[in-house]
């Protein structure tokens, strides 16, 4: 008798890592121990048309999606099962235990705020393509939460306590200020925006969105010529506490 074999291939069609020193690699998906990840609605759905999936690899986030042959018999290049044909969005939504936010500079959001990470920005540094932003510049008239990490001439700092900026704390008193060091491009207050400008419906600690389109730099995108899958690996770098 003879019996038909059907192959499903599947490919990586993005990947986010994460950096956080205070979650060491050898400790396995220990991060996801703190950190949940959660595909909202419209994602569930794109997620079901299209053949796309996702699975926490210990630091990473692997997406990966239906795929076909190219140019059989040739293994790569590969493309989409489903041609992609339209534009969409991907969107991960980000909820952090007491125990991260712990073990990270970051500060505290609340319902009108969130952390938003997306790979529609151009920040790549040692050929990693960070979907966190860039850490923003020191402005001695603004205030900030405890937390909240900046840039000041290339040396970042860190703040212990809430600033006014109407106090003219300056970064050399270290009841309100830390210096970081190494300088690392971290989460920080350039990432946070308005719930309502990414329109969030969700109340989370942050939100990862990838889209097909709209990318700054060809890096970020999530395939090329012909639909051929490039599988980018994202980075997003938190600064640990510890």
């Amino acid at each position: 008798m003879d019996v038909d074999v059907i192959s499903i291939i599947y490919k990586e069609l993005f990947s986010v890592k994460f950096i956080h020193k205070a979650y060491s690699p050898a400790a396995g998906r220990e991060i996801f121990n703190h950190l949940k990840v959660i595909p909202d609605e419209n994602t569930r759905s794109l997620f079901s048309r299209f053949g796309i999936g996702y699975r926490l690899v210990n630091d990473t986030i692997v997406c990966f999606i239906r795929s076909r042959l190219a140019a059989p018999p040739a293994r790569e290049p590969k493309q989409p099962y489903v041609t992609l044909d339209a534009t969409f969005q991907i969107r991960l939504l980000l909820f952090a235990s007491t125990v991260f936010l712990s073990r990270t500079f970051v500060t505290a959001t609340g319902s009108k705020k969130v952390y938003h990470f997306t790979n529609e920005i151009n920040h790549v540094q040692s050929s990693s393509s960070y979907i966190n932003k860039a850490v923003e510049n020191h402005d001695a008239g603004k205030s900030y939460d405890a937390g909240t990490i900046i840039n000041s001439g290339g040396e970042q700092f860190v703040t212990l306590n809430p600033v006014n900026g109407a106090d003219g704390i300056a970064l050399t008193d270290e009841g309100f200020w830390k210096k970081l060091l190494p300088f690392e491009p971290v989460v920080n207050n350039a990432d946070i925006t308005d719930t309502a400008l990414v329109k969030a419906t969700d109340n989370c600690f942050a939100i990862i969105d990838v889209a097909n389109t709209g990318t700054t730099n060809a890096t970020y995108n999530l395939y090329g010529a012909g639909q051929q899958l490039l599988s980018p690996v994202y980075v997003v770098h938190f600064k640990s506490k510890i």
